[in-house]
């Protein structure tokens, strides 16, 4: 497989990004997006790299419980099975989150495959920079990732605890998990999902509703056929 291309964001304004850019948060989780307001250049800003085709697209009510009214669409044509991704910027301290939950809609079993892909801050400087010689990589800061296959038909709710997390580019940055606004930090910075086809032959294609940190705690997980995880109900 190719190498994958990577698009870096610099910020030029910490205390502005984070006033602005994110919805006004509940206390017990981080709602990174739900989509509502259809417009993916603010509120926050995503951007997209490579051969991905990013829309915000209404949602069918009627076919999951917890859906909102619109969801991002991710699709392409692949290249040797990379398509390309999006991404949005961070700034935020994880210390009371411990897991990353999704909706995710498939279209069968060659819905293709999402990498979600976590950057930390380790040279304290808010900025994730781009590595000089290697386009795929940072500059000083860890790259944490997890892949998903996609490969269900309709809605799915999926929970990617932290310490489901591999380092992705081991030898840059600390090789520490450690996304915390300590000392001059950013904590966790950058968020990009990556999506590759499940079968050359066949467009990947899925939809999210809607990307949460929140805190899971002990409490018993019950399985369902339509989600990876079912717990409280409140956390949508």
């Amino acid at each position: 497989m190719r190498l994958l291309s990577i698009l870096f964001c610099i910020l030029l304004s910490i205390p502005l990004f984070g006033a602005v850019i994110f919805q006004p948060q509940p206390d017990n989780l981080f709602i990174v997006d739900d989509f509502e307001d259809a417009d993916l250049k603010k509120m926050p800003e995503w951007w997209g790299f490579d051969d991905i085709e990013l829309s915000v697209e209404p949602n069918n009510l009627s076919e999951f419980k917890y859906l909102g009214n619109r969801s991002m669409s991710l699709k392409g044509d692949p290249k040797d099975w990379y398509v390309g991704g999006c991404g949005t910027y961070f700034g935020v301290d994880v210390t009371n989150y411990n897991a990353i939950k999704l909706v995710i809609r498939g279209y069968g079993s060659k819905s293709g495959v999402l990498i979600v892909e976590l950057f930390d801050d380790d040279n304290d400087n808010f900025e994730l920079e781009p590595h000089p010689n290697v386009s795929s990589e940072t500059l000083a800061d860890d790259k944490f990732i997890h892949t998903v296959k996609v490969d269900w038909l309709g809605w799915k709710v999926v929970i990617i605890p932290f310490d489901r997390f591999v380092d992705g580019n081991l030898g840059i940055g600390d090789d520490i998990w450690n996304p915390y606004q300590e000392g001059s930090s950013g904590g966790l910075l950058q968020m990009q999902f990556v999506l590759l086809a499940a079968d050359k032959t066949v467009m990947p294609r899925m939809l999210i509703d809607v990307v949460k940190l929140y805190y899971q705690g002990p409490i018993p997980i019950k399985k369902d056929e339509r989600s990876q995880y079912v717990e409280d109900a409140d956390f949508f």
